[in-house]
């Protein structure tokens, strides 16, 4: 009974998420926030949203463990196993800019989480994950989410005046200004009632969904004798890495490579610089030798794939299956040696 009513748990917590990207992006939309800043911020944090939530929750109810494991399994998830299996039907493509600043800061990421979990080794500091700790990784993540937004903006700009020299060339410039020249008011609270709505039930169904998980979880940890650590690494790991799977293969299907990556990137990007600094910054995290070992093997497989994609420019079939080998040899390790 408690499989099913964790199975429920995800139900819940990953349609919340997407009911809530769903009604922000028609409130974003209709108040002319620009489409680009609307991928990343909020269908970036959209996707993530289940990971964060299930760490807030894991923090309320003193499972430190679990929060640490749910990010590392979701990262490893996402890096190793859903790049490779979309790379074995569709090798992808690695653009400059994922390669030139996107997949650097993500290895950075995943770098630094090993360095402040041994900082007491290197620097003689304190060994637990403090509060100090995570308010770094939250100052990176401000940086990434400016960087990205105004480098977004930049190119945004730059088509915008692109295409206006293109209707001047033609003529059909005085058109289009006159055309779509006078402003539209901006829609109504009232008229975007629903929208809101929709942001409400999804942010509770998010935050329900995420406490019965941990809930659930922890109740199958104890019956097994299972540590939360492992439960986090592995069925709530990969749980919660669900939406990104699912987007992953939307975004194959329709021959969308960029989003693939870039979805990959910016939600492991996310998950260890804002989710897992949140985490910190509220309660700090008593480190062990298994989150460090695992902390170091999130490092390992996102510098494996980040040097590839950033030496080679892309991810073809060989690599997909290698990595996807990588995952099923890693997971078989954990639970072997739990």
């Amino acid at each position: 009974m408690v499989y099913l009513l964790l199975i429920v748990s995800f139900v819940i917590l990953i349609k919340g998420a997407d009911v809530f990207i769903e009604g922000s992006s028609v409130v974003a939309k209709a108040f002319k926030i620009p489409e680009l800043i609307i991928g990343i911020v909020i269908v970036g944090f959209g996707t993530s949203l289940p990971e964060f939530a299930v760490n807030m929750a894991a923090i309320v109810n003193n499972s430190n463990e679990m929060a640490v494991g749910n990010i590392v399994g979701s990262n490893i998830f996402n890096i190793l196993f859903i790049v490779g299996v979309i790379a074995i039907f569709k090798p992808m493509i690695i653009d400059e800019k994922l390669a030139s600043f996107d997949f650097p800061l993500a290895i950075i990421a995943a770098i630094i989480l090993p360095f402040l979990a041994l900082d007491d080794t290197f620097l003689g500091l304190d060994k637990n994950l403090t509060r100090f700790d995570g308010a770094i990784l939250l100052l990176i993540f401000a940086y990434f989410v400016k960087e990205t937004i105004g480098k977004s903006l930049i190119d945004q700009k730059y088509k915008e005046k692109k295409m206006m020299i293109y209707e001047i060339a033609d003529g059909t410039f005085k058109l289009n200004k006159f055309l779509h020249g006078k402003k539209k008011k901006k829609p109504s609270i009232k008229h975007l009632s629903k929208d809101i709505a929709m942001i409400v039930i999804g942010l509770i169904a998010v935050v329900k969904g995420g406490d019965m998980v941990i809930e659930y979880a922890s109740e199958i940890a104890t019956t097994f004798g299972m540590s939360k650590h492992l439960v986090g690494l592995t069925i709530v790991g990969v749980g919660t890495s669900l939406p990104e799977f699912v987007v992953c293969i939307m975004a194959a299907r329709r021959g969308q490579q960029g989003i693939i990556i870039g979805n990959i990137v910016g939600s492991n990007t996310f998950n260890i610089l804002f989710t897992l600094g949140a985490s910190m910054a509220i309660k700090p995290i008593i480190v062990d030798h298994s989150m460090i070992t695992d902390a170091m093997n999130v490092g390992m497989a996102t510098v494996l794939v980040g040097a590839l994609a950033i030496l080679n420019k892309k991810i073809g079939r060989l690599m997909g299956s290698i990595l996807v080998l990588v995952y099923i040899v890693y997971m078989y390790s954990i639970i072997k040696g739990a």
